[in-house]
């Protein structure tokens, strides 16, 4: 049985506890992943800590919405991507916290980025195609973009740049 780092409640880190749990298996268009890093987002924190009671979590919730690893079984439906491939996963219905999870979500890892980097990247990166997206803002065109610095302004500025569009960057 794998172990996981299990919310017994809410509160202080102190309600985080090492557990075994079940091994999923992945379904279709999901892949299971050997967690090697993950991420600590502000969203887990604030779960752990009660701040997001309207989310419903079942009974020893296993928080972490992102998580990098090699692949270690992947579902129905799934090409492109074989055991043993490393990868970065935005985790939707959570589980980074633990030695395997499962993800719908997930891109390979390229070699030159750390595991704990690769872990950092998909809650900043799905922010940062959003908000582009929701913008649409073209090539040629110009975007302000404040907080630049931060982690997900850098992934906005070269995404941006990339589709040739001119970056400003407001920071402090």
């Amino acid at each position: 049985m794998p172990n996981a780092v299990v919310m017994t409640g809410y509160g202080p880190p102190e309600v985080l506890k090492w557990a075994g749990v079940p091994l999923r298996e992945p379904g279709e268009g999901q892949i299971r992943i050997k967690v090697k890093a993950a991420g600590i987002s502000p969203t887990d924190l604030a779960l752990r800590a009660g701040y997001l009671k309207a989310i419903p979590l079942p009974p020893n919730a296993v928080l972490g919405f992102e998580a990098a690893g090699t692949v270690d079984a992947v579902g129905p439906g799934v090409t492109g991507t074989s055991i043993g491939d490393g990868v970065t996963a935005l985790l939707v219905g959570l589980g980074g916290y633990a030695e395997y999870a499962v993800a719908s979500i997930w891109t390979r890892k390229p070699d030159t980025v750390s595991w704990i980097d690769a872990a950092a990247l998909p809650s900043s990166a799905e922010a940062a195609v959003g908000v582009l997206r929701q913008l649409n803002v073209k090539s040629g065109e110009t975007l302000l973009l404040f907080g630049g610095g931060g982690s997900v302004g850098i992934i906005a500025t070269q995404l941006a740049v990339a589709r040739g569009i001119k970056v400003i960057s407001a920071l402090g």
